[in-house]
């Protein structure tokens, strides 16, 4: 699927993540971009999909170009699934999860797990 979004991109390697290591509750930008390289939803791997997983996606980071809250960033360093309730930017208002119509139907699965488990209901 060439035209999903670098964000969604993103949110769907991080959901990934989460979901394969539950012990952990952070991950570096270079595990999220590895992990999106895996996943291979666009080939070959789109340079944005680091500067998302590190800045454009990040719900506690000042935007710059993009308001995404898919993100956040962790005190040591690393990025996990935004959850409501976390501190947001002052700037930012942007989406938290994929459009469901827009992914690919696999991964619907992952926008109920976000819900249901990650964020607690």
């Amino acid at each position: 699927m060439a035209d999903i979004k670098v964000a969604d991109e993103v949110w769907i390697a991080m959901a990934l993540l989460h979901r394969e290591h539950p012990e952990r509750n952070s991950f570096r930008v270079r595990e999220v971009v590895d992990r999106a390289a895996q996943e291979g939803l666009c080939k070959p791997l789109r340079p944005g999909v680091q500067i998302h997983a590190y800045l454009h996606c990040v719900a506690n980071k000042r935007p710059n170009a993009a308001n995404y809250r898919m993100l956040y960033a962790t005190p040591d360093g690393g990025r996990r699934l935004y959850k409501p309730g976390d501190d947001v930017h002052e700037y930012r208002g942007g989406k938290t999860v994929p459009d469901r119509e827009v992914i690919p139907e696999k991964y619907g699965a992952l926008l109920d797990w976000y819900q249901e488990d990650y964020c607690g209901g």
